[in-house]
């Protein structure tokens, strides 16, 4: 019996050596000696449609988290500003890009939001984005904001901040979506890509985007079709600045796109990142440092968006009592905040 017993308990400790060879530091989303770990394998990242600029900047974002972090799957979800921020809410995504005028309404539910949302909280602010309104340079009927509506307007994807931001801006010309519609405008929605293609083909006269300053999709069709890019009348611009819409504005830099030999006045709003508020500090915190401490990967691949990534305009556009205690501790380490 004694010999079978000492059998049984060396079969225990075998078992239990194994198991902890096979399970060693089992955190869900580690595995990888000298990477950090995260408390779940998949991050799933906010982004917008195929065609725009925050597309290939959650492409830098997942590889950059993925290369980081020990066995975690980082994957970007086609979004807007205020479908990213209402994802957050319900839980379909960890972390995404938005507006920091989005985020200021999704706070106390305004504009697009029924009902204030304290699931969000804020990582950081990145760019400026030009908001552009672009028509084919061919279109001679077409020089100024008050031509367009009677015609075919893109506004990019529907629960995006784009819209919500034209529409603001629009206001400030007394046209609202029944102005449009009664003169025998129309308006449609759908990614950069379908837009910059139905004007192309002349299925939409005019496009509204958002670049930094740029547009991929623009980009794309000028190869074959001159742009024109629609001014905002300086009035306007201080008019909805002073307004607290989070709406500023600036010029659309010449050269931007071929043919433009002038800047262009226009109106802006800030990117930002989101995140869910009840991720973890300490994931957020390297969420955080891991984003600002790759910037050479981001100025590889989007040299005009990552030129603006800094932390001198980190919290442009964002109340610090919004910001996700990990990310705070991060920016109280890099004198950011005192």
């Amino acid at each position: 019996m004694k010999r079978k017993g000492k059998l049984i308990l060396l079969l225990i400790i075998c078992t239990s050596l194994i198991l902890a060879a096979c399970g060693g530091g089992n955190n869900e989303a580690s595995g990888e000696e000298g990477k950090l770990t995260a408390p779940s394998k998949f991050l799933r990242i906010g982004s917008g449609p195929m065609g725009s600029g925050w597309f290939p900047i959650t492409t830098v974002m997942s590889e950059v988290y993925m290369d980081e972090f020990g066995g975690l799957n980082a994957s970007q979800l086609e979004g807007g500003s205020t479908a990213n921020l209402k994802s957050l809410d319900v839980g379909d995504v960890e972390i995404g890009l938005n507006y920091t005028s989005d985020f200021a309404d999704a706070i106390v539910g305004e504009g697009s939001f029924d009902k204030p949302l304290k699931t969000v909280t804020g990582i950081a602010s990145l760019y400026p984005v030009y908001q552009t309104i672009a028509t084919l340079k061919k279109k001679d009927d077409i020089n100024k904001i008050e031509d367009i509506v009677d015609k075919h307007i893109f506004l990019g994807p529907k629960d995006g901040g784009g819209p919500v931001a034209f529409w603001k801006m629009m206001d400030e010309y007394g046209i609202d979506e029944k102005t449009i519609k009664a003169a025998g405008g129309k308006i449609s929605y759908g990614s950069y890509n379908d837009g910059a293609s139905m004007m192309a083909d002349g299925n939409v006269d005019v496009f509204l985007g958002g670049g930094g300053p740029a547009i991929a999709a623009l980009q794309e069709i000028e190869m074959t079709n001159e742009l024109k890019i629609i001014p905002i009348d300086q009035d306007k611009l201080e008019s909805i600045n002073e307004k607290g819409f989070g709406i500023a504005y600036d010029n659309l830099p010449a050269g931007t796109y071929k043919g433009q030999d002038e800047d262009v006045p226009t109106y802006t709003m800030v990117a930002m990142l989101t995140a869910q508020k009840d991720l973890d500090e300490e994931y957020v915190y390297n969420l955080t440092k891991v984003f600002w401490e790759n910037m050479d990967s981001f100025e590889a691949q989007i040299p005009e968006r990552a030129k603006y990534f800094t932390l001198d305009t980190v919290l442009d556009g964002i109340d610090p009592e919004t910001l996700h205690p990990g990310a705070k501790k991060y920016y109280e380490e890099q004198g950011v905040l005192k």
